[in-house]
């Protein structure tokens, strides 16, 4: 199929995905639920297994992530030849995979279940629980065993860090009119993760400025791009934790958490991260249907996804825990505000 033709069919296969989305307003349906085999129902047509709730809250989040991954790779195979961008979001599987791959091997779990995004993946997951025989021969190879706790955070920093430099190195391959579509997109999402990052190692593993710069996504890159991609969260590493007041003229001070009824207030990494993602998550809804016939569509549609399979997440979760109707509805109005 030519360009064109892949282009408007994609945009088509995607728009009617997204309609059935379960995003937005559609989200409210999914915290209407009483059980997770509500839950079930509503999202697959096939009968609910006969299992404990735990385990079909685990089983249900398995199923949604196959077939977004299902869903994103059909869309991506309607091209000859992908676009660089594409794939690399594509990545995102495999580099969770081995993170899944490896929590097994420390935890002593059976086979782990891991996304297939085939014919894209670069892993060989047949070779679990060799983790080094997983990655030998892909970009993945350095990750040549489970690391020990000493290096764990840092080899999946470095994970991190190759995925969203993989996207970076992708978004410069594209031609004008694709890169124009989503270069501030992809800009300002590795801004912010750098920013959560730099946070979280500074809040939860009490590291140096000196430690964390090196972490950061783009820190290897050329002083152009090392400016652009970590200056913003290099300059959170130098603000106090405990004083809102000088964090105003933050340009992302709207995504802080709020002093409570006392006036006290301490950094919350945690409440930043999330509000991150929702802003994330809120422009890719916005920009799914200003992208018709460029890579916007896909990175939209990716990130569409990721909001979905989160919902999900979350209302199996709250199920569970039997969270109230309030507490569900504050959070179904607190995403879409």
């Amino acid at each position: 199929m030519d360009k064109v033709a892949a282009d408007a069919f994609v945009y088509a296969k995607a728009s009617g995905m997204y309609s059935r989305a379960f995003v937005g307003e559609r989200a409210k349906k999914l915290f209407e639920k009483s059980h997770v085999s509500d839950l079930w129902s509503l999202l697959f047509n096939d009968d609910v297994p006969l299992v404990p709730e735990g385990r079909l809250a685990q089983l249900l989040e398995r199923r949604v992530a196959e077939q977004s991954a299902a869903d994103f790779v059909s869309l991506v195979k309607m091209y000859d030849k992908p676009d660089p961008l594409s794939l690399a979001f594509l990545s995102f599987y495999d580099c969770n995979n081995i993170k899944t791959a490896c929590q097994s091997v420390l935890s002593g779990a059976e086979k782990p279940y891991l996304v297939n995004i085939a014919p894209f993946s670069s892993l060989k997951t047949d070779a679990w629980p060799d983790i080094g025989a997983m990655t030998a021969g892909t970009p993945y190879s350095w990750f040549d065993r489970v690391p020990d706790e000493k290096l764990r955070v840092k080899w999946e920093n470095r994970l991190d860090n190759q995925y969203f430099m993989g996207i970076w190195t992708a978004l410069n391959l594209l031609s004008g009119k694709d890169r124009a579509a989503v270069e501030d997109f992809v800009r300002e999402e590795i801004i912010l993760q750098n920013v959560v990052w730099a946070l979280r190692l500074r809040v939860y593993y009490k590291m140096s400025e000196e430690e964390i710069l090196p972490m950061l996504a783009g820190s290897g890159e050329s002083p152009e791009v090392k400016a652009v991609l970590t200056e913003p969260a290099a300059a959170v590493l130098r603000k106090p934790l405990d004083s809102i007041s000088e964090w105003k003229n933050w340009k992302y001070f709207h995504l802080l958490n709020p002093e409570d009824e006392n006036g006290f207030w301490q950094l919350d990494p945690r409440w930043l991260g999330l509000k991150i993602q929702r802003k994330i998550y809120r422009a890719a809804q916005t920009r799914f249907h200003q992208s018709q016939f460029t890579v916007g569509i896909l990175v939209s549609f990716f990130k569409i996804q990721r909001l979905q399979e989160y919902m999900i997440r979350v209302a199996a979760e709250g199920i569970r825990m039997g969270a109230s109707e309030n507490q569900m509805n504050e959070f179904v109005g607190d995403l879409d505000a």
